[in-house]
């Protein structure tokens, strides 16, 4: 609160008798939103508690803003867990609707006395998330809580339905334009000046009661000898008022503060080393002890008074003063600017201030230092917006700019993106190795290929063993990635001996990232089912959903199916059906989520549940998720020939006549179970050892299997049993 500040009970008590979920203050910059619901917040006629966050363009990332909301909840209300919210937007892709809203809708339904969450800039946000988000709070949030927007332009909300079902309130212009008693209050507070009727009026209509324009022209009336003749001249629409208060009220700074508060003015938030390091003076703190005593549009951002921004509009105003008196310094301040945030680890802002000072090599090489880590923590929204700012000009013409591009495109399936950059990212040159740690641009695209084979299995076979001999050094992150992706194209080929050894290499690796591990362990899972190792595959396939599971985003993620779809795989191979079903159909859906990723996964669960809907009877269900393998197939490169056998041995299956030779006696639970271990490479010892049981009783039960099938080997037990769809 500030002395300045004209009270407004009557506004004040509306807001604070209000109850709908929804209180929407809505209008131009300027016309006191923030001061408004500050003194509402401080009224005591609201005993509610509130937790306010002023946004800004950093926070248009959906794991910032709700670790920000997170946040100011708990401040306002101790009694919610903040950390264990707060634990939920950890890791590579946060669950916020599915996980994190609804513990936190919980949360609030137990407090002990009402709170406000206020979204002060909300107009700032453009991240469609976010909104969608909101959206979804607002869905469920409960009569103790409430939730206001200040804002310049409506919020993307259904705003629509709010009204019909009267959960929201809007406070826009008319409400929150001042009175001519009000104005003629608030200059007399400011400048010490005391307006005739007629002058207030006058000064009133000029300004339509914008309280800001108001503010400002009380401001320029300090001092004036004839503050009636400068109120005639203070006059014009929002341009004009705008060139005044340049004239006016920089102008009439010492020069040493007017320098200080344009050459600042390109920060979107400053404090007093980051302002000595951009102005190249020692005397910020100073000068900001002036500025926030005078009031001149300084506004506090944290609780310690530590950060500080420009009111929006202020700082509009010095910009352009500065583009007009200094255009040849602002590239310097924005590159000092960039260095500060760089030694600060500030990379967001650095890279924003990089951008805008034109030095986009710079920008593009601390972006491709830092994509992976934003990406690992669910921040790939941040990620897009720096791309963004690069352009696709800028991008194409900077080749580790098209690196971050291209695997970003690939995480988040826009093949397009992926074909437009990998041939900027093959073509382009680096010295040494990548901000990231690969080895080079080579590398890079040889990882990108590897991984997510969009030429087809050969293709990413041999691009995956290319990145095995460049990522050589253990140390590196890239080493295991290398090495799971090769690993997974060699199972795709049908070479398990290659691919289990290769998927070692990457788990014994202790660099890798949490879902690297995880693709290594879903692969090595798959693969010692196809060797008829059950005990080591479930081993596998259980650490796999462990690390998905530890971490809530990554087992949301498409990533994680295959982790779900090797658990499966194991208990189809047990003879436990209808369990190995709900897998794969999980792993699914979380695939079909994300249409534009590599389908070699998504064919690989489709082939496996149509196998169990068929075992289970369901041949129309099966039939179902043989077309759209077939589908799927018929899209991609050729080389799949594995998965084109697999393909075929099921359509036979769905297609074929029933078995001339009926069985007479029914396979037992154990004797399918030792049938279809007999497809492994496993001798009768080790069958045994698997089931833990004797080789006798292994022998007895091998003897039993071929007297049923009619056989005399292995070999043709086999065939028998994939001819009745016993395998």
């Amino acid at each position: 609160m500030r002395p300045q500040w004209i009270d407004r009970p009557e506004l004040v008590g509306f807001l604070a008798s209000l109850k709908t979920r929804l209180v929407l203050l809505v209008a131009p910059a300027g016309y006191g939103k923030t001061t408004i619901a500050a003194q509402w917040r401080s009224g005591v006629a609201d005993s509610r508690r509130f937790g306010w966050i002023s946004l800004d363009l950093s926070d248009n990332d959906p794991v910032r803003l709700w670790s920000q909301i997170v946040r100011a909840l708990h401040r306002a209300c101790p009694e919610l867990p903040g950390q264990e919210m707060l634990r939920s937007l950890r890791g590579s892709a946060p669950d916020i609707t599915g996980a994190l809203i609804p513990m936190l809708v919980n949360e609030l339904a137990t407090v002990s006395a009402p709170v406000v969450l206020v979204l002060d800039d909300y107009h700032v946000m453009s991240e469609r998330t976010c909104h969608d988000q909101l959206d979804y709070l607002l869905g469920y949030l409960p009569p103790s809580a409430q939730i206001a927007l200040l804002t310049r332009a409506d919020p993307p909300l259904p705003l629509g339905r709010l009204r019909a079902t009267g959960e929201l309130v809007e406070v826009r212009v008319p409400e929150l334009r001042f009175t001519a008693a009000e104005a003629a209050a608030l200059v007399r507070r400011v400048s010490a000046v005391r307006l005739d009727d007629r002058d207030v009026a006058y000064l009133a209509e000029r300004t339509e009661g914008w309280p800001t324009g108001l503010y400002l022209a009380a401001l320029a009336l300090r001092g004036q000898e004839s503050p009636e003749a400068s109120v005639r001249q203070f006059a014009g629409t929002n341009r004009y008022i705008a060139d005044y208060l340049t004239e006016e009220v920089v102008s009439r700074q010492p020069e040493p503060i007017r320098n200080f508060l344009t050459r600042t003015a390109i920060l979107g938030r400053f404090t007093t080393s980051l302002c000595d390091a951009v102005t190249g003076s020692g005397n910020a703190e100073e000068i900001l002890g002036v500025l926030e005593r005078e009031n001149l549009f300084v506004v506090p951002i944290d609780a310690d008074r530590q950060w500080f921004r420009y009111h929006h509009l202020f700082g509009e105003l010095l910009l352009s003063q500065l583009s007009k008196a200094e255009p040849g310094i602002v590239t310097a301040l924005h590159e000092r600017a960039s260095a500060w945030h760089q030694a600060h680890g500030s990379w967001d802002e650095a890279i924003h201030h990089a951008v805008a000072a034109g030095d986009f090599a710079n920008a593009a090489d601390l972006m491709a230092g830092r994509w992976h880590l934003y990406v690992d923590a669910g921040r790939v929204a941040t990620v897009r917006g720096w791309l963004r700012m690069f352009g696709e000009g800028m991008i194409a013409a900077h080749p580790l700019a098209a690196h971050v591009a291209a695997w970003v495109a690939a995480l988040t399936g826009e093949r397009e993106s992926v074909w437009r950059w990998l041939p900027v990212v093959e073509a382009g040159e680096h010295e040494g190795p990548l901000p990231d740690g690969m080895r080079s641009l080579v590398s890079s695209a040889a990882l990108l290929q590897g991984t997510f084979g969009f030429e087809g299995i050969r293709a990413m076979r041999d691009s995956a063993a290319t990145a095995v001999e460049l990522e050589d050094n253990p140390a590196s992150p890239w080493y295991a990635l290398a090495r799971s992706a090769l690993g997974a194209a060699l199972y795709f080929t049908g070479d398990l001996e290659a691919a289990a050894v290769t998927l070692q290499q990457a788990l014994l690796s202790q660099t890798s990232s949490s879902m690297v591990r995880m693709m290594a362990f879903e692969f090595g899972s798959l693969v010692a089912i196809e060797r008829g190792s059950l005990s080591l595959a479930a081993d596998l396939g259980q650490a796999a959903c462990e690390i998905a599971d530890s971490d809530p985003g990554l087992s949301k993620s498409p990533q994680s199916s295959l982790a779900y779809a090797a658990v499966g795989a194991v208990h189809a191979s047990q003879g436990r059906l209808d369990a190995a079903r709900g897998e794969l159909d999980r792993a699914l859906r979380a695939r079909r989520q994300w249409s534009g990723l590599s389908s070699w996964a998504t064919l690989e669960i489709l082939l496996r549940l149509g196998q169990v809907l068929h075992d289970l009877g369901d041949r129309s269900e099966a039939a179902a998720m043989s077309k759209e393998a077939a589908d799927l197939l018929a899209l991609l490169p050729a080389s799949a020939e594995a998965q084109q056998a697999r393909l075929g041995r099921l359509e036979r299956l769905l297609t074929g006549p029933v078995p001339a030779r009926p069985l007479a006696m029914p396979i037992t639970r154990r004797e399918k179970e030792i049938l279809r271990l007999l497809q492994g490479s496993l001798s009768p010892g080790g069958i045994a050892q698997e089931l833990g049981v004797s080789p006798n009783t292994v022998k007895t039960h091998t003897r039993a299997i071929y007297r049923k099938l009619g056989v005399s080997s292995r070999k043709d037990a086999i065939a028998r049993g994939q001819d009745l769809g016993l395998l």
